[in-house]
């Protein structure tokens, strides 16, 4: 059983400490509602997925610019650095890497108007070191003063092979952030861990996840074990089989994460026909009121994969058309 972790807020706003209203702490986005700050399909009328939380500062200068300063939660090592706003949508941000927590999860600290010299990759940094200080920085876009914020995200790496993805997928711009590019990152409900971190439910991100539901089950006819399990061994549900892997069974969340990991030997008969990704159950009332992260087409009579869900598969196995 994996220890309790010693966590903190990402910043020094003290009303979720506080247990006062998500008003004191969220910030919205021009619409005004509260929802829009939180994790999953809250924008655009329940049409757009956000993958983290949103964090209104406490302080600013007589600029109004916000000049809180940003915590890293836990221990951790840096992993990622974007000194450049322009180079991502998500400004100038941080990546950290929880070695010490199982599994080792990352943290992303977005928008950030600085961040701390000494913070670089490969940096060990402890838990409620100040990381940088909060702002309004993004590229592509401008976030105005007044709605200046944290975006923070808790989650998984899905390949060590995003370049190769990213390069077969010709994307106009460079690939400027290596495997921290946000296209790699999948989160979990920041605010619903730490609901249930306060209350005493779950003492660690594996807790967490062993409460999550399975929206739907894929198998897997590929006899590659991806790097992804590899770094999160405490995913999978057996042992590997003797003589080798020959294809998997793979549990999803409504938001697409691959928390579950079974491994199924070459003797397997499922895995003797079919193409190579089939759906094997699905949850179809929770697909579909969750249908913006486009996880699978759960609507029509038979399901169909998204195209999260193809992305990811093919960050995982190697898989092309």
């Amino acid at each position: 059983m994996p220890p309790r972790l010693a966590l903190v807020w990402p910043t020094p706003n003290p009303a979720y400490r506080e247990n006062r209203p998500p008003e004191e702490y969220i910030q919205p986005t021009v619409s005004g509602r509260v929802e829009s700050g939180f994790f999953g399909c809250v924008r655009n009328n329940g049409n757009r997925f956000h993958e983290g939380l949103d964090l209104a500062p406490v302080a600013r200068d007589r600029r109004g610019e916000a000049v809180d300063p940003v915590f890293s939660v836990t221990d951790g090592v840096v992993r990622h650095v974007n000194p450049v706003a322009g180079n991502s949508g998500y400004g100038r941000y941080v990546v950290i890497e929880h070695t010490a927590a199982v599994p080792p999860l990352l943290t992303l600290y977005a928008h950030l108007a600085s961040i701390d010299p000494a913070v670089e990759p490969g940096r060990v940094v402890s838990r409620g070191q100040t990381i940088g200080i909060m702002g309004r920085s993004a590229g592509g876009y401008t976030i105005p003063r007044e709605r200046a914020h944290l975006h923070f995200e808790i989650g998984f790496r899905v390949s060590d092979d995003f370049d190769d993805w990213y390069a077969w997928r010709s994307f106009r711009t460079p690939n400027r952030h290596g495997a921290h590019n946000g296209m790699n990152l999948i989160g979990i409900n920041p605010i619903e861990f730490y609901d249930r971190y306060r209350a005493g439910a779950v003492g660690n991100f594996q807790d967490y996840l062993d409460q999550e539901g399975t929206a739907f089950t894929l198998l897997v006819r590929s006899p590659r074990v991806p790097d992804f399990v590899e770094r999160y061994p405490s995913l999978l549900r057996d042992v590997y089989p003797d003589g080798g892997v020959g294809g998997w069974e793979i549990e999803f969340t409504w938001y697409g994460l691959p928390l579950g990991w079974r491994p199924l030997s070459q003797s397997d008969p499922r895995l003797e026909n079919g193409p190579r990704v089939e759906i094997l159950s699905h949850d179809r009332d929770l697909l579909t009121r969750n249908h913006c992260r486009q996880t699978l087409n759960a609507r029509g009579r038979a399901p169909t994969i998204g195209t999260h869900t193809e992305r990811v598969l093919q960050l995982l196995f190697g898989f092309r058309p």
